[in-house]
């Protein structure tokens, strides 16, 4: 988690002319957990700003030089401006000449629909999955390299470190015991030699938009410019390609049962809904087929799955400080998926651990491919 940053019209002004763009209003929306983000009403229309405190300039770097591939590609991500420094970037200063307290990256505005995963159907699914599989073939190309920050050994780093929380209780050790018996299942360590490069690694729900109205497939037909955006590219970086299409299937479509609407529940294979999964996965395989070894290696990446969420949430979520949010002189909006539930609950992701546990790899395999 970044530190806070005040950041009201006055700071926004000021980063705004290095853009040569000229302040209406600033309005700070309250979503994520890494960046402060913004909607600023500009000259030119709306824009949206993300603010990072302590991030690197490395990383900043990182993400301008991908999303300008990206866009050059014809990925559908929001352009990223460029500052009159030539940058995708601009530092903002601190008190103490020379330095910068926080990084600032200006977007287009996207006016989409963000949905939770219990409204994601066949149709979005197999959108999202292409979508993945198009970032994947755009990357292929491009030369940069980052390592992510939800590898095994980052994983298993988190963990040794959870008991020095303050808000560590005994109650949690048995949770901790299985996820350090997860990353120690001897499949995670064959996984080195599955196709690797550039990817989202963390394409939730949240980080996709979708062209809002119920028309919209309608008008797709008659437009080049349809399917959903994808957003926050923050932890973009070198992985394992099934990693990522793992990732995406466990947060876009395995809802829990407790939350999904109707009497009729959808089948399911382990946690995911088999529909919408198998829709995904054809989507993805529309831009790269998967190999026999990475077949072979989804249910482990399944579990590792299960285990870096459960963690995550642990770590980010439930052993966190409550955070204030009126830090600084922002009006508030709802972020665009105001009203969306998405699951931040670690054990919501140990019961997605135990439908792996009455599922065997073969039965998984067969009815996803």
């Amino acid at each position: 988690m970044a530190d806070v940053l005040a950041f009201g019209p006055e700071a926004a002004e000021r980063l705004l002319r290095e853009y040569g763009l000229r302040l209406v209003s600033l309005t700070r929306i309250w979503k994520g957990t890494i960046s402060q983000n913004y909607r600023v009403t500009t000259d030119v229309g709306p824009l949206f700003l993300r603010v990072s405190p302590g991030r690197a300039v490395a990383d900043a770097e990182f993400e301008t030089q991908l999303t300008w591939h990206l866009l050059s590609h014809g990925l559908r991500v929001p352009a990223l401006f460029q500052a009159h420094n030539r940058q995708g970037y601009v530092k903002l200063p601190g008190p103490v000449k020379g330095q910068f307290v926080a990084l600032g990256m200006l977007y287009q505005w996207v006016d989409g629909e963000e949905l939770c995963d219990t409204e994601l159907d066949e149709a979005h699914a197999q959108e999202v999955g292409q979508l993945l599989g198009q970032l994947h073939l755009c990357t292929s190309t491009l030369s940069l390299r980052r390592e992510g920050i939800y590898t095994p050994s980052h994983i298993r780093h988190r963990l040794r470190d959870i008991v020095r929380n303050p808000r560590w209780t005994e109650d949690l050790h048995p949770t901790l015991i299985r996820l350090q018996t997860e990353l120690d299942a001897p499949a995670l360590r064959r996984l080195g030699h599955l196709p690797s490069g550039i990817g989202h690694c963390d394409l939730f729900p949240d980080n996709i938009l979708f062209p809002k109205g119920k028309a919209r497939r309608k008008k797709a037909r008659h437009s080049t410019e349809h399917g959903p955006w994808m957003i926050d590219l923050e932890q973009a970086a070198w992985t394992p390609l099934l990693y990522d299409l793992v990732v995406s299937l466990l947060a876009c479509v395995s809802p829990l049962p407790s939350v999904e609407s109707g009497d009729v529940q959808p089948e399911r294979v382990g946690p995911l809904r088999l529909a919408s999964a198998r829709a995904m996965v054809s989507g993805y395989q529309r831009m790269r087929l998967l190999t026999d070894d990475e077949w072979t290696a989804l249910p482990a990446l399944l579990r590792f799955c299960c285990v870096r969420f459960a963690t995550t949430r642990l770590t980010d979520v439930h052993l966190r400080e409550p955070v204030q949010p009126a830090t600084d002189s922002a009006t508030e909006q709802p972020a665009s998926g105001a009203g969306k539930v998405h699951s931040k609950d670690y054990r919501d992701y140990l019961w997605r651990l135990d439908q792996l546990d009455e599922t065997s790899s073969e039965e998984l395999i067969h009815k996803l491919r």
